[in-house]
């Protein structure tokens, strides 16, 4: 039979679950959206992202209400301060991608018609479903106890971020095509909206590895990186 302190544990992880299954549904929500021509098909998958919006919201507040709970009423040992430590600031990083998903939504609306929105969608995709794949290795990391998700995560960074500059470059080669005018230039401020949400999501996913390394074998790499956690696997084979 579990104690009163196992079952708030096991209630925060169960919470932040939920929490972390809507993110990823936002995620292929606006997947869909970017491929999706129809405006009433987008309409109705704008509303579902709305309406998901909101209930990450609530999520975030209810992670960390019962995080404090658990702290105050039942005064957790040592590991399960970290695991709820480190589930805290993953739903931090969880409520910002859902806001950056809010983000593109918007700079897509302001640029869905463009020329070079359409001349660089698939590119768009690709730096999606990158992001995607971290975030959903960082999740499987702290969900499975399992550091080679959270250390994938980590280094596939600097892949996303060099995928960012390329993505850019090409961007200016095509506008070599024809002059544009100050509706290009607008067009070109959104998509680099979209490119830098895209980015930050892939940060948010490196966030959520790094706590969950910080969860499974109580090590902060935040500012030390990779190699602190290396090093301490290495010494304990």
């Amino acid at each position: 039979m579990k104690t009163k302190r196992e079952e708030s544990i096991l209630d925060i992880i169960t919470t932040f679950e939920e929490m972390a299954d809507i993110i990823l549904a936002q995620l292929k929500l606006l997947e869909k959206y970017m491929d999706e021509k129809g405006e009433e098909e987008r309409a109705l998958i704008r509303s579902e992202i709305d309406i998901n919006e909101d209930r990450i919201d609530k999520y975030e507040v209810l992670v960390s209400e019962k995080f404090i709970n658990s702290i105050i009423l039942y005064q957790p040992v040592a590991s399960d301060i970290r695991k709820v430590v480190a589930v805290s600031r993953m739903s931090i990083n969880l409520e910002r991608i859902g806001d950056r998903v809010i983000n593109i939504l918007n700079s897509i609306d302001n640029i869905k018609d463009s020329v070079e929105y359409k001349a660089m969608i698939e590119v768009l995709n690709v730096m999606l479903l990158s992001g995607i794949s971290m975030v959903e290795k960082a999740l499987l990391s702290f969900i499975n106890n399992d550091n080679e998700y959270a250390i994938w995560t980590i280094k596939n960074d600097e892949v996303v971020d060099d995928m960012n500059s390329k993505l850019l470059i090409n961007s200016i080669s095509k506008a070599k095509v024809s002059d544009k005018t100050k509706e290009m230039l607008l067009s070109y401020i959104d998509l680099k909206n979209i490119i830098t949400n895209l980015e930050r999501i892939a940060d948010h996913a490196t966030n959520i590895a790094e706590a969950s390394i910080y969860s499974i074998q109580g090590t902060d790499i935040r500012h030390s990186g990779l190699d602190s956690t290396l090093t301490i696997n290495d010494e304990n084979k």
